[in-house]
Formats: C-alpha cells, structure tokens, sequence
C-alpha cells in the first residue's frame, strides 16, 4: 500500500524569493512521486500548487484537502479533492491521512499544522514514529523556540524527538525512505 505523505507549505511567499521557495515545493513533489508516496497538500495555490505540480509531472498521484473559501484558488494539479467549509475540519483530515508529514516554509496555516502534530503526538493521538520532518533552514527560530520551551519547563524535552530538521528535501526522502522501506537501497 502506498504511504500518504502530507506536505504542508504556504500560500505564496515575497516575490524577490518566489524563484527559490518554488522550487523547493516543486522539487519536494517530484521527488515524492519518484519514490512512490501519494502526495497530500491543502490544495490551495502558491507552494502547495507547485508541490502538486512537481508530483504530477512524475507521475504521481496527488490529493488536495481544499478549503472552501470565496476567492481561495485551488490547485488544477490535483488527482483527487475533497472540499472543506471549517479550517478546524480540514485539518483534522490531513492530519488523518498522513503516514508521515513533510514541512516546507509557509506562514501561520503551516505552523499551525506543526504544532497541531506536535500536540497530538503528545498525547499519544498521533504515533509518536510517525516522521515530521521540517525542511530548510527557514525553521531554525523555531528550533530555538522549542528548545526555551524545554528549558523554562513549558514542554518535555522529549518533544523535540517529535520531530527533525533537515535542511534539503533529499535529506527528507532519505529519512521517509528508511522509515517505510528499510530494506530498499538507497
């Protein structure tokens, strides 16, 4: 059975870091696809869009939980949809489908999905092995924001086994790679 790996990223960036942010997001899609993993995004435009584009052009499949919203543009690179009229809903079907989750740079939406997994895994609602990896250098501050949170007593410090930073997305297939297929050579 193919593995659903949800990737979460933002809308749309500055337009002077368009180029590079972009091509991340498409980059992370193609490769995905490559390895056979369904690719899952919010459906919407901007990163999540060239996500699903980099995943289409390899042949993959891709599905979108879109929101549903007056104007909201939704990806044209979707194999599969499903609308959503509550953020509070769509996210919790997201979160459902991952057997992993991938973090590109994005705005408030993508930090609420991190910490939304970092919370359940918490609490034991999402398995604690299943992989969330935060991809780029763009996540250092929050790095060190977790880590104050540890240190002044508001977390465990085991929730930064909850989750790791690699700052290129082959580093991040290489680790879904060895949690789904150990076996297959790199």
């Amino acid at each position: 059975m193919q593995k659903k790996i949800v990737v979460f990223a933002g809308n749309g960036c500055r337009k002077d870091r368009e180029e590079y942010y972009y091509n991340l997001a498409y980059k992370t899609g193609k490769l995905l696809a490559k390895e056979g993993f369904i690719v899952v995004t919010g459906g919407g435009p901007g990163l999540m869009n060239e996500v699903c584009r980099g995943a289409i052009e390899s042949k993959g499949e891709t599905i979108g939980i879109c929101l549903d919203v007056a104007g909201r543009v939704q990806s044209s690179y979707l194999t599969h949809k499903e609308m959503f009229n509550h953020l509070n809903k769509r996210q919790e079907r997201l979160l459902e489908l991952g057997d992993g989750f991938i973090a590109l740079p994005g705005g408030v939406g993508t930090f609420y999905e991190i910490i939304a997994i970092l919370a359940l895994k918490r609490k034991n609602e999402i398995p604690s092995n299943k992989p969330l990896i935060l991809v780029d250098d763009y996540f250092e501050e929050y790095k060190i924001l977790i880590d104050k949170m540890t240190k002044e007593g508001f977390a465990e410090n085991s929730i930064k086994s909850y989750f790791e930073m690699v700052s290129t997305i082959k580093k991040a297939i290489k680790r879904l790679r060895n949690t789904f297929s150990p076996s297959l050579p790199m």
